[in-house]
């Protein structure tokens, strides 16, 4: 698809209706596209192109539109504007509250089983989906499902996930954002690339040496480092 196609199909889109870009993230880093320079010379969709449709000349009124992302932080702040996105919903991850109520969507009526099992998981840690895969493993066995919910916090995944962002914050770190935004690092599998200690501190320009060994821990795997990591917050980082 190129500018002049996803016009066309923003206008063909029926009055009234509501439009879903998912992923917005994945068509532009910055106003990059990232499937520049590939396919033979493809024109490709550009990021001008994009804003256009949206609110251009040629966009049309009386049609919603939302754009999801799984990182904010990728997104060109000209995408994010208000007349472009007027209304911005953050989905974190679960909160006590939530776990209990999914747990009794699985369970109904199971209210003590439900408040043990949230009891047992940090809040603003788990996503939603990782619960709901909990609950579907032992579909039918609340009681297995209370027994063995700190399994969900042994999935190996979840710091694969974690933005750099997130990751930085945790770890007490933040201020080193823009260095890493500066190489394109966005995730925390992004960081394998840096495995020692001299990589950290000539490519991320990360001098003072206590801030390196913590990250060269984490991104080497140290197994004690990445188990308090898990369930540390910010105020205790702090």
């Amino acid at each position: 698809m190129d500018d002049d196609g996803l016009n066309r199909a923003l206008n063909d889109a029926p009055s009234h209706s509501i439009i879903l870009l998912e992923d917005i993230d994945g068509i532009f880093v910055g106003r990059e596209s990232v499937s520049k320079g590939k396919g033979g010379g493809a024109r490709g969709v550009t990021f001008s192109g994009l804003l256009n449709a949206l609110d251009g000349v040629r966009s049309q009124e009386g049609r919603i539109l939302f754009m999801t992302t799984n990182h904010r932080e990728k997104l060109d702040p000209a995408l994010m504007r208000p007349g472009r996105a007027d209304f911005h919903a953050h989905l974190n991850n679960a909160t006590h509250e939530q776990m209990k109520q999914l747990f009794l969507k699985f369970n109904p009526d199971r209210y003590e089983l439900a408040e043990e099992f949230a009891r047992q998981l940090p809040e603003l840690k788990i996503s939603m989906a990782k619960l709901q895969g909990h609950f579907l493993k032992y579909r039918g066995q609340p009681e297995t499902q209370v027994e063995k919910a700190k399994q969900i916090l042994e999935d190996s995944g979840s710091l694969d996930e974690m933005s750099v962002a997130e990751y930085l914050r945790r770890l007490n770190l933040d201020k080193y954002a823009a260095n890493f935004t500066e190489q394109g690092i966005y995730f925390v599998t992004d960081l394998r690339h840096y495995a020692n200690e001299g990589e950290i501190t000539a490519n991320l320009k990360i001098t003072k040496p206590m801030h390196v060994k913590r990250l060269a821990c984490m991104i080497q795997g140290e197994k004690i480092t990445q188990n308090d990591f898990s369930l540390i917050s910010v105020a205790t980082a702090r």
